[in-house]
């Protein structure tokens, strides 16, 4: 039983610490002007200028809040954490399948940490219907939008 303990403390100990260094990132908002219509989790966003940032100050969870300009548009989505070669710009990196756009990677240009969002069923629809049209599992393309940090 002391073993099991020990274990279960041993394990937490070092298990905490990592989640708060790996999202530890993201330490302010990260804005963009994207250029074309686009797709977050389920919700649907229309070109404009956005803003993503940490769901709270204190949030060291994976859960990120992204914004338009005059809130209007809200939009809460679960991310991993992603590594860039070398130091990464501030961006948002979007997943395209023919005129569909969806929100694939966030970086705050601060490093070579990101956040890499779940696909969502409608990324995951539209993934399948690429496949079906091209009789080809090929990637979707990337399409990145240069972002500021801040503002």
């Amino acid at each position: 039983m002391k073993k099991q303990i020990l274990s279960i403390v041993a394990t937490l100990a070092f298990v905490i610490p990592m989640s708060i260094i790996g999202f530890a990132g993201l330490t302010s908002r990260v804005t963009a002007d994207v250029p074309f219509d686009f797709n977050v989790g389920g919700k649907e966003f229309k070109a404009g200028k956005y803003s993503v940032s940490r769901l709270s100050p204190n949030n060291t969870a994976g859960t990120l809040i992204i914004r338009s300009a005059d809130n209007r548009e809200v939009a809460n989505f679960n991310v991993n954490p992603v590594y860039g070669k070398g130091e990464t710009p501030a961006s948002f990196v979007f997943r395209r399948y023919g005129n569909q756009y969806f929100l694939a990677r966030v970086f705050d240009g601060d490093g070579k940490q990101g956040y890499e969002l779940t696909k969502s069923k409608a990324e995951r629809e539209a993934a399948k219907k690429r496949d079906i049209i091209t009789q080809n599992a090929v990637e979707p393309e990337v399409v990145t939008v240069v972002a500021k940090l801040g503002q």
